[in-house]
């Protein structure tokens, strides 16, 4: 696993941060009652509910995250961690989701979007698509300038820098083959967490 200090950029989670910070409080209240207060009214079903909701909702919320090595594109998603070759990155766009595409394959990211509105709008244009690294900074936001557009922008000059390194044309048969890099690494806390919250509530409630 990569190094926290080895990341050459983290990108801020813009979704749902408050949200999801309040549904967890909820969620971890109401199993504290349930287990701590026995004339609560809160049985086996609510608890077991309140887990499973907690746990979607930390994974979906608060741990989705987007980073970058050098050489590779970390996504940190509800169900699995992928790491991509920043090489074999063809696309990159950000509408509600961010979305990537390496071979035949395109990978999303909830960590960073736009606003359904935001979505909508009219494509950038050529200026707004002008990229302006700072010597020894790399890209830069610029005052005013929307974050997911920062995030398409920076991603493109990483995946271009990569490239360049490798000697890796876009577009190139070795830059498809770059596909067979990708490594998805399954969250089996979360995995597990959920099946187990899932079957308690519906054993519950079959048996309830």
């Amino acid at each position: 696993m990569t190094a926290p200090d080895e990341y050459v950029e983290v990108f801020k989670p813009t979704s749902g941060r408050f949200l999801g910070v309040v549904g967890l409080l909820v969620c971890a209240g109401v199993v504290a009652i349930g287990l701590l207060d026995r004339d609560s009214g809160i049985g086996v079903t609510s608890i077991a509910l309140a887990v499973l909701v907690g746990v979607l909702v930390h994974g979906s919320m608060l741990k989705p995250v987007v980073r970058a090595t050098d050489d590779e594109l970390e996504m940190v998603n509800l169900f699995e961690t992928v790491r991509l070759p920043l090489a074999g990155v063809e696309t990159v766009a950000v509408r509600q989701v961010l979305a990537v595409l390496v071979g035949d394959k395109r990978y999303v990211s909830p960590a960073v979007g736009r606003t359904f509105r935001q979505a909508l709008r009219k494509p950038r244009s050529t200026r707004e698509l002008a990229m302006t690294p700072v010597p020894g900074e790399g890209l830069v936001a610029e005052e005013g300038m929307n974050y997911a557009d920062f995030v398409e922008d920076r991603l493109r000059e990483l995946a271009a820098q990569a490239r360049s390194r490798h000697r890796v044309k876009l577009g190139s048969s070795e830059q498809a083959a770059l596909a067979a890099q990708v490594v998805r690494r399954p969250a089996l806390v979360q995995i597990g967490l959920t099946v187990l919250a899932g079957a308690v509530v519906v054993l519950s409630l079959l048996l309830g």
